[in-house]
């Protein structure tokens, strides 16, 4: 009977334990962020679009525009301007907010790992420098906007852990088009956002203007933190830049104030070189004309 009983406790234990484990693999498969991409039908016809990526500024190779637009093959002026930044040339803060704009389309691939015929991202060519890898680029260049597993489904022929300097690569930035019932509900853009271990949908949904439902009803409600997501809005948002003073103006300034206090100084030695000529020729022509007198004596 015991044995019996032993062996009933054992079972119960093992069954458990095997019900555990399979639920914690669903729920760790369930919760993995996209890592190769995100499906789309070519066909559908509001492929392709122009869309936006949100990105923020990054010390110490991302705190102008310009490195920015050539990270994504724009303009300042395409950065900018949606991005409510007055003058192209300004300089940027660590930590800036600026909306990109993205060419989203649908982009067939072959890869076995990704059972798609076709993956949604903006094409980005990208030139290979040194110390560069697929990882490192994706997420500390590009912010995560796109996954090293992405950009070797977008480059089968490139060999990830045999890269040379000057290489051109495709990193394929994840977006989405609305559809037709989202266009049709008002719904012009799917920003592209990457979800950070601060954030909750409340607070993305605050920032961009849209709600919640929206935002789940597009990306599910298992969304991680690194992830890819996309916010569904019927216009851009205003941002709210910081100001930054121009260095170049800072030392225009600089200058300026230089110039005019070496004017003022120079003038006040001249002032003071005038009076000490007059007051030595005074002395000469006193001393003359007392001399005079003494010798009148």
């Amino acid at each position: 009977m015991r044995l019996r009983a032993l062996n009933d406790t054992v079972s119960s234990l093992l069954l458990f334990f095997f019900l555990c484990s399979v639920h914690l693999y669903y729920s760790l498969a369930q919760s993995e962020p996209n890592a190769t991409g995100y499906v789309c039908d070519a066909y559908v016809s509001t492929y392709p679009c122009q869309t936006y990526a949100f990105y923020t500024a990054t010390s110490p190779n991302f705190l102008d525009l310009a490195s920015i637009a050539d990270l994504f093959e724009l303009s300042r002026l395409m950065i900018s301007e949606p991005s409510n930044i007055s003058s192209p040339s300004n300089p940027l803060v660590a930590g800036q907010r600026l909306f990109v704009p993205l060419t989203c389309s649908c982009n067939s691939v072959s890869s076995t790992a990704n059972a798609a015929a076709a993956i949604s991202y903006a094409n980005i060519t990208y030139t290979i420098k040194s110390g560069d890898t697929f990882y490192l680029v994706s997420t500390f260049s590009f912010l995560n906007l796109t996954t090293y597993n992405s950009v070797e489904v977008a480059n089968p022929t490139r060999v990830p852990t045999d890269l040379d300097i000057g290489q051109k690569v495709i990193f394929p930035i994840f977006c989405k088009c609305p559809n037709e019932t989202q266009l049709r509900n008002g719904v012009n853009f799917l920003i592209s956002y990457v979800f950070q271990p601060s954030d909750n949908l409340t607070s993305v949904a605050s920032s961009f203007g849209s709600d919640t439902a929206s935002i789940t009803d597009v990306n599910g409600d298992n969304i991680q933190p690194f992830q890819t997501i996309f916010v569904p809005v019927s216009r851009l948002p205003n941002i709210t830049q910081p100001t930054v003073t121009d260095p170049a103006t800072v030392l225009r300034d600089e200058r300026k104030g230089a110039v005019i206090g070496l004017s003022i100084g120079l003038g006040i030695c001249g002032v003071l070189l005038i009076l000490s000529i007059g007051f030595w020729v005074y002395r000469n022509v006193m001393a003359e004309k007392m001399g005079q007198m003494e010798d009148c004596l």
